[in-house]
Order: structure tokens, then sequence, then C-alpha cells
């Protein structure tokens, strides 16, 4: 029989500088899951697990995809109740944390040498642990939509002009951003329609992808709940129904190559390894 529960939701961080990413796993109710994608040997690692909320629009990796920034409303008392915190990926043992005001939060970015910058209300010094590599924080910005698409900015999108005029009617007055495929000269084109939280959607906000093929249409990817290109040129893609898939051109048509399905997993929380209990 079917499962009459709703699909989990993903979103992903991939690192710029190393063949790897993180997924972030909504499901069940009130529990999140962190797992490593390892782009060059095609596998996923099983990571932490949260009962709590993580908002993955306002977080990053490192480059190499080694540590994570995130902010977390959790069950803890102050100042465990809202807070960002710096672990080792793919787990969630905080070895620097600050305080916020609640989740009047921007969102965070790593730099090469791995400062990072965090924007939010909250505590200018960590209540736990220290960074080592130096973090500043910086004032609220109240540009929502650019919080939304903050990690695609990171990652080369940027604005896309006179696009209105070959999406589907209904995208027509989304915002519309682009990142051209490395080595290609075609892009991968994301529409932001706005923010509904009945909706499924990472942190509510609705978004729709399109592949522009090398005749210049544009062709809606339905199934996407996330993608993005990697390092190669391949389109790394999380669906709505709870599934991670690689998808690359061969002979000139697109092909999947490899899929992992994340949808029937139960919450097995785990003490972090040893590795990713201290600096």
């Amino acid at each position: 029989m079917a499962s009459s529960a709703p699909p989990c939701r993903l979103y992903v961080l991939v690192a710029t500088a190393a063949p790897v990413a993180l997924i972030m796993r909504r499901a069940p109710a009130g529990w999140w899951h962190l797992l490593e994608w390892d782009l060059r040997v095609r596998e996923v690692r099983p990571g932490a697990w949260l009962r709590g909320t993580l908002y993955p629009r306002r977080c990053d990796i490192s480059p190499d995809g080694k540590l994570l920034g995130y902010f977390a409303l959790g069950h803890g008392q102050p100042p465990w109740d809202t807070y960002f915190a710096v672990s080792k990926a793919p787990w969630l043992t905080a070895l620097a944390a600050w305080h916020t005001g609640g989740t009047w939060t921007g969102g965070c970015a790593f730099a090469g040498d791995n400062s990072l910058t965090i924007s939010a209300s909250m505590d200018k010094q960590p209540f736990h642990g220290s960074y080592p590599y130096g973090a500043t924080v910086e004032a609220l910005s109240l540009d929502w939509t650019y919080r939304d698409l903050q990690n695609e900015y990171k990652r080369g999108w940027r604005p896309i002009e006179g696009a209105a005029g070959r999406v589907p009617p209904e995208l027509r007055e989304a915002v519309l951003v682009g990142r051209i495929r490395p080595g290609g000269d075609r892009a991968l084109v994301l529409a932001h329609t706005g923010t509904d939280f009945q909706r499924h959607g990472i942190e509510g906000v609705q978004v729709n992808y399109l592949r522009e093929e090398d005749d210049g249409r544009l062709t809606p990817l339905p199934e996407a709940a996330w993608a993005d290109w990697d390092n190669e040129g391949r389109l790394l893609m999380a669906t709505r129904d709870g599934a991670v898939k690689i998808i690359e051109q061969r002979s000139g048509t697109w092909a999947q190559t490899w899929s992992h399905d994340l949808r029937d997993l139960t919450p097995d929380p785990a003490p972090s390894p040893t590795w990713a209990q201290a600096w």
C-alpha cells in the first residue's frame, strides 16, 4: 500500500571547491536529517538527525564542504532555543554557537579561507565554543527575496533580462535568475514566484526550474524541488517526491545516470563521530 504521508522536502548545499554536497531533508513532521552527497563516487552517507527546525536557505557550507553554518530553532532552554552554529558536515554538533533574536535571521557565507559572515539579529560573540577562522556579524537585511535566493547567488546565479517572454504565462511575473552550465553556453533558470507555507517548498519558497535547450527553448522541470549544475556541468536535482538525481547530456540528449531514493527514512538520531566533536 502506498504511503499516505506527505513526501519529504529536500534542499541541497553544493560545495564550490570540492565534489561534495549536503542534503537537508525534512520529514517526518518536526524532524530534519542531514546527508553527505559524494558527487565523485556517487554515494549518499547519513549524518545528523534533529528534532526541531532548520532554515536551509539561510545556511551555507564551506568551499571544501567540510563545515556547515546553520540556523536552528530547537526545544532547548535559552540560549539553545534559537541559535546559529558551525559544525562539521554532515553533523550538527555545535563547535561554536551564537544566540539569535528568534528567527529574525538572514543568512551566512563562508569565504575561501573559511572566515564567516553572518547576517542576523544575534549576539556578536558566541556563547558556546569559538570559531578559529574568524566570524563577522552583520545587521539583518530585509530583502527577503535575496535571502531566499542567496545560496544561488553565491554559486553564480544572476538575474535574467528578457526571459519573461520565454517562460510559461504563469511564471512571467516571477523573479527569474539563471546560471550558465559550466563548460557550456546554456542556462538553468529558476523562477521564484513567492512564499506560501501551505504548499510544498523549503521555508515556504515557491520555485520552478527550466532548462535552456540548444535551440533556446526553455524546458520546464516540474519534478525539481531544487536543481543546480555541479562543477563538471552535470545537472543535480532533488525531486518533489523525495529523490536526488544526477542528469547528464550525452550525444545531445539529457539522461538520468544516477538516483538515490530518500523517501522512506525513519528518524534514527545518533551521537556524532569523534572527529565531528572538536576542532
